[in-house]
């Protein structure tokens, strides 16, 4: 992404929230048009310069951990602007509308994840060879500056996170071509953060490299797996975090035993890799179980979905009225934060997309007209209907056949991750004095019933859903139905569920 994008006018926008062509028209009109830009500018320098460089450790108190002890050089990080923006992003989106708790931020959680960092070089252990089936600590494999990378990497993951969280990022990604990993990785290597990892010794791109996972360095990758892998900290800290927010204790698991047990180990292939002791089985199976069960009444309940649908509807059309660049998009959704982001979207000229900030604020939802799940469509509509999760311009085309009136009806496409066919490979340690083998965990019998779950829950979770005025519902669920005919017999055979490769 760093090649196509102009470095030098992402940093005036996000300096100015302006676009680029009113700060090229300042630029060449110069006088009190210019001076503005200047002293805005200059203005934002002088409070950036008033933070001092830290020299002695802090504790701050989280209410999931408890106390999280950061190095002065992690409290250098915490204090920068890119960081401080989290604050103001929450972390479930508009998810607070049904569960009034669930008001917690991305910065909390980037605080989580990176204890969870610290606690795993302090307790997880690691096996150079597999048949000796010695473990030393894993701090032992890491010299200090991976130490260093490893709690900054943690601290950083979710640094570029837009306003609302994932709630945009479809029609970010839709409409720029970019994601929250892509607008972290500006940040990393572009912003106020760049000097600050520079002068505490941290080479950004040596950052980068283990959130995007392109290195050779088998200690950066599998620190790369800490963070991106089917069962890592940072979905160990949101779960534990989002449960207790929102009051939706589903996602309580046995964190402390999945941790303890796990390790790092080489392979015959000479590869790092995380396994987990067989003992840990019952434990993962309530990771994974936890997950699966906040995706149904958490992270899917049918009105935070459409509460979601909603502001990801209305920034994608707000950024096309806008006809924004793609340099627009990283410098403006880099600067804002959920206050900043609802407010530009009520400036809109689109009636509809100032009708969907009204009704999140007021919480006057539209209603379900239609729910069904994706099995119980003809392939030929299932097709078309996982396009969807492409292409915006599909979506909103069968939005547009649905109803007249432009905004009236919204259309969910739900098929989120469950991760059936990774975790079914998550590595289990078996044997014992004698030296251990890596063994996937669907060629265990232990992990068969879990396996076997979490099939049934793909077949069941992935849905369709339908949204609309209560007085047009059933018009729009008879006009869907002609769109997309239902199959006259559901059918529940394995090879139904290819689509869900998608």
């Amino acid at each position: 992404m760093q090649n196509n994008v102009d470095v030098d006018a992402i940093r005036l926008i996000r300096l100015t929230g302006l676009k680029e062509s009113e700060i090229a028209d300042a630029r060449n009109q110069g006088g009190e048009s210019w001076s503005k830009i200047a002293r805005s500018i200059k203005e934002h320098e002088q409070l950036i310069s008033m933070g001092e460089k830290h020299t002695r450790q802090k504790a701050i108190q989280d209410p999931v951990h408890g106390a999280i002890l950061f190095d002065p050089w992690e409290l250098d990080i915490i204090s920068s602007w890119e960081m401080l923006r989290l604050r103001y992003v929450m972390q479930l989106g508009p998810a607070h509308i049904v569960y009034p708790g669930a008001t917690h931020t991305r910065f909390q959680h980037c605080l989580g994840t990176n204890f969870l960092a610290q606690k795993s070089i302090r307790v997880v252990n690691y096996c150079e060879d597999l048949d000796c089936g010695h473990f030393t600590p894993f701090s032992n494999l890491l010299d200090d500056y991976q130490r260093k990378l490893f709690r900054a990497s943690a601290l950083l993951h979710d640094v570029g996170h837009p306003p609302t969280s994932h709630t945009i990022e479809f029609a970010l990604q839709s409409w720029a071509g970019i994601n929250h990993v892509d607008l972290g990785e500006y940040l990393v290597l572009n912003s106020g953060l760049t000097d600050i990892l520079q002068k505490n010794d941290i080479e950004p791109q040596d950052i980068m490299s283990i959130l995007r996972g392109k290195t050779n360095n088998p200690v950066l990758r599998i620190l790369h797996d800490f963070l991106d892998h089917p069962l890592d900290i940072d979905k160990t800290d949101y779960l534990i975090r989002d449960a207790h927010y929102s009051g939706v204790q589903l996602g309580v698991f046995p964190a402390e035993r999945v941790m303890l047990t796990n390790r790092v180990v080489m392979d015959r292939e000479g590869k790092y890799v995380r396994a987990f002791m067989l003992k840990a089985i019952h434990s993962l199976e309530s990771l994974i179980l936890s997950r699966n069960w906040m995706f149904s009444d958490l992270y899917l309940h049918h009105a935070v979905k459409l509460a979601e649908a909603l502001v990801s509807k209305a920034t994608y059309f707000r950024m096309e009225e806008e006809s924004l660049t793609k340099n627009e998009c990283i410098g403006l959704f880099t600067r804002m934060n959920d206050s900043d982001l609802f407010r530009w979207l009520s400036e809109s000229e689109v009636a509809f997309v100032r009708e969907y900030v009204s009704r999140i604020r007021y919480r006057r939802l539209f209603k379900v007209a239609l729910l069904r799940p994706l099995v119980a469509f003809e392939p030929s509509a299932r097709k078309k209907l996982l396009l969807m999760l492409d292409e915006i311009t599909n979506l909103i085309e069968t939005e547009n056949e649905l109803s007249e009136e432009p905004g009236s009806v919204v259309v969910d496409v739900v098929v989120p991750e469950l991760g059936e066919k990774t975790l079914s490979k998550i590595p289990l340690l078996i044997g014992g004095e004698r030296g251990f083998d890596l063994v996937g965990l669907d060629e265990t019998k232990e992990g068969f019933p879990l396996l076997q779950i979490l099939k049934q829950q793909s077949r069941t979770i992935p849905s369709v859903r339908v949204y609309s005025e209560p007085k047009i519902a059933n018009a729009v669920r008879k006009k869907f139905e002609e769109l997309f005919p239902p199959a006259d017999i559901p059918t529940y055979r394995e090879d139904e569920y290819d689509f869900l490769e998608y």
